[in-house]
């Protein structure tokens, strides 16, 4: 998917400045959640800013004081080698599950940040007494820092969350690695590679992408803290990334078919399959191997597969290509 279409894919109601509603949403919900859904919304755009160099996860892995962050699956939090615990992120008193939801939002806003008021919507949308909200927001952002950090001194700022103008961030001062970053630097490669007069050298990075994708976006975030009535800044970000792994796995699919590989074809295009069920690309490509070395009884029930997929999901039979 280029640049263009994921934007249209993934940009919904953003306004141009994310400390206001979008009209529209303000006309049709209560301000605070109007607030909430046009930063959102901008978390989404967040997802096409350009990423930070990182080092490999094998170099980041070793290093005890690299912040270890991996996104595309279940939400999990490095230091060095070290994993941390339930007990590490709550510090003994805050909730945990809020307290992880704090952080990969802010990990998602990027550079743009989000207010104070827009993370108190986000955690605590019933919360209708704001200094209860404000005194639970500042202790949830303790933890935080805390897990982060736990040598971190009292009124030593963090290394990693800060607040600037009114907005907190993920602003990291120290080494970080996040799988999410390294997933799009390896996508791009690939891609610039398939544009050369050699595309079959996209195979490795097309590869070590796929190898990072561990599954959907903040899988292990709680469900309540990325969507409600008003606003879902988790699903759109996800999307992009499956996407983008569908590309490179169909791309893999196809460079594996070129080389006469089919057995590495077929894995490919299964694995495609197993995240979009209803990929007819995959599907054909399947069908296509198959046909190739000889199993026509396979390919055929490949296509009935096919054919009722598509019947389910898109309401529609295959295209006459396949």
């Amino acid at each position: 998917m280029d640049q263009c279409a994921a934007t249209r894919q993934i940009s919904f109601c953003a306004c141009d400045c994310a400390d206001f509603p979008c009209p529209l949403l303000e006309r049709t919900m209560p301000y605070r959640w109007a607030r909430l859904a046009a930063e959102s919304a901008t978390v989404a755009l967040g997802v096409l800013d350009p990423v930070p160099e990182t080092p490999s996860l094998p170099d980041a892995g070793k290093d005890a004081q690299v912040l270890r962050i991996l996104c595309l699956g279940d939400f999990r939090v490095f230091r060095g080698e070290v994993e941390l615990k339930d007990s590490d992120w709550g510090n003994g008193k805050g909730p945990t599950k809020k307290i992880k939801a704090l952080f990969a939002f802010l990990l998602c806003c990027r550079t743009r940040g989000a207010r104070k008021e827009t993370l108190i919507d986000l955690l605590w949308p019933r919360q209708t007494d704001p200094k209860r909200a404000n005194s639970s927001f500042h202790q949830a952002l303790f933890c935080l820092r805390r897990a982060l950090e736990p040598d971190l001194e009292s009124g030593v700022e963090s290394s990693y969350i800060r607040c600037r103008d009114g907005r907190y961030r993920f602003e990291p001062q120290k080494p970080y690695w996040v799988d999410a970053d390294a997933f799009i630097q390896y996508t791009d490669r690939a891609q610039a590679l398939e544009q050369s007069d050699d595309p079959i050298f996209a195979i490795d990075s097309w590869a070590r992408a796929t190898d990072l994708y561990g599954g959907k976006f903040m899988a292990g975030i709680d469900h309540e803290y990325t969507s409600s009535r008003y606003h879902d800044w988790c699903a759109p970000v996800s999307y992009h990334y499956e996407q983008l792994f569908l590309t490179a796995t169909m791309a893999l699919a196809r460079h594996h078919l070129s080389l006469g590989h089919h057995t590495l074809a077929i894995a490919r295009a299964r694995e495609a399959l197993r995240v979009d069920p209803a990929l007819e690309t995959a599907h054909r490509l399947l069908i296509q191997c198959l046909m190739e070395t000889g199993h026509l009884d396979h390919a055929l029930g490949q296509y009935r597969v096919c054919e009722a997929e598509l019947a389910s999901s898109q309401d529609r039979p295959p295209s006459t290509q396949t």
